[in-house]
């Protein structure tokens, strides 16, 4: 929660007695699921909640970046309602997402498509240390979801654990976590702490190198 800067009490002061603290929260799920349906009819266009969700999730949650992603989406679909392939023909995806999908792939076996998206997002010259922040949290959650499993509890248990505000990727990491046992999730936390130490220490090039052999060992 907000505090003012009990040094500062001129400042403090003058806030006080002049103006007001006003905090700019982020809309809970369902009050931005609403909004994001309020926006498609706007352009005559309709979108499932799933759908909705699903938007939020690939985009990020901040209205002021899903607005141009809505805007866009809704002048490419041909039809009345918004389908999950012109979401995914045109809108940007935020990093955590596509990384999301990496994980989602490797964890399903499908390792060629997981090899793809990283050598995408190496095109797009996303920087490898960015890149492996993003897996290593990832690999947190997966462990967390596996422990949440472990301890007979669900989506509700991960979500306040983690601090998430939406059930789609807690439900995701939890399907995932059904395909590993608690010691693999702890080894693939290791050794993205392991690579993140090697790859403060190198050059830009071997940074991908380190990063490509993590993925082929994951």
């Amino acid at each position: 929660p907000y505090k003012s800067d009990a040094r500062m009490k001129k400042l403090a002061g003058a806030i006080k007695t002049r103006g007001q603290v006003v905090e700019f929260a982020r809309q809970d799920q369902r009050d931005l699921m609403d909004w994001v349906r309020r926006r498609f009819r706007a352009l005559n266009r309709d979108i499932d909640p799933q759908d909705a969700q699903y938007l939020i999730f690939l985009c990020g949650d901040l209205m002021n970046g899903l607005i141009g992603e809505i805007e866009k989406i809704g002048a490419y679909s041909k039809g009345p309602r918004i389908l999950r392939q012109d979401i995914d023909t045109v809108a940007i995806p935020v990093i955590d997402a596509v990384v999301f999908q990496m994980t989602d792939a490797l964890t399903q076996g499908q390792h060629a498509k997981a090899l793809s998206i990283l050598h995408d997002l190496f095109r797009l010259q996303h920087a490898p240390i960015l890149l492996l922040a993003v897996l290593g949290k990832q690999m947190r959650q997966l462990y967390a979801a596996r422990a949440v499993l472990e301890a007979g509890q669900g989506t509700a248990a991960l979500m306040e654990l983690w601090g998430m505000r939406s059930a789609y990727p807690a439900e995701k990491l939890l399907r995932a976590a059904r395909r590993y046992d608690l010691p693999w999730c702890r080894w693939a936390m290791a050794r993205c702490a392991e690579t993140d130490l090697a790859m403060k220490s190198v050059s830009g090039a071997d940074s991908q190198d380190l990063m490509l052999s993590l993925v082929l060992e994951l």
